[in-house]
């Protein structure tokens, strides 16, 4: 019988707070691909499915997404997993795609607002992706946040690295 771990809600937000978290990391890469292939990976039926850090994806509501679209991502080993809800998704296919969502709800306690903001731009050698993260913990967590700074800086860019990699396969 499985069990499933208790879930903790955390505030929803706007864009601003990628520019004010407290804790905040951003990554810019040139992809050799084009633009509405990587837009299409990245929203397909397995979300970050070449990501060492992703154990699982799946989005909760039906195509086609944009604003509102659920999805829940589970972390190795297994352990936390998320729900995020897109409260920013525009598109122009060919020459820029962006979203953004904020977790709704984590099997991790201690998250006040965490959320991840994607911008894909068109240009002549593919794609510029940038992909920003904003957290901020509740208050007991914010120091250890503070803290921990590096090292979450350190896995979001092991998932950009993992996307980089995917892409230029």
């Amino acid at each position: 019988m499985t069990q499933l771990l208790p879930r903790f809600p955390l505030e929803e937000f706007d864009r601003g707070f990628f520019d004010t978290a407290p804790t905040r990391a951003s990554f810019t890469s040139d992809i050799p691909v084009d633009i509405d292939e990587m837009w299409a990976a990245l929203n397909g039926d397995s979300p970050l499915s070449w990501c060492t850090l992703v154990k699982d994806g799946a989005y909760l509501t039906e195509r086609p997404f944009g604003l509102g679209t659920r999805r829940r991502i589970t972390l190795m080993p297994g352990l936390v997993t998320v729900e995020e809800r897109y409260f920013h998704w525009e598109e122009e296919p060919g020459k820029r795609y962006e979203n953004a969502f904020s977790v709704v709800s984590s099997t991790a306690p201690g998250l006040r607002r965490f959320g991840e903001y994607t911008r894909l731009e068109a240009i002549p050698s593919g794609t510029r992706f940038t992909w920003r993260f904003a957290i901020e913990g509740q208050l007991l967590l914010a120091p250890g946040l503070k803290l921990a700074g590096p090292a979450l800086k350190a896995a979001f860019g092991s998932l950009v690295k993992d996307t980089e990699k995917y892409f230029r396969r």
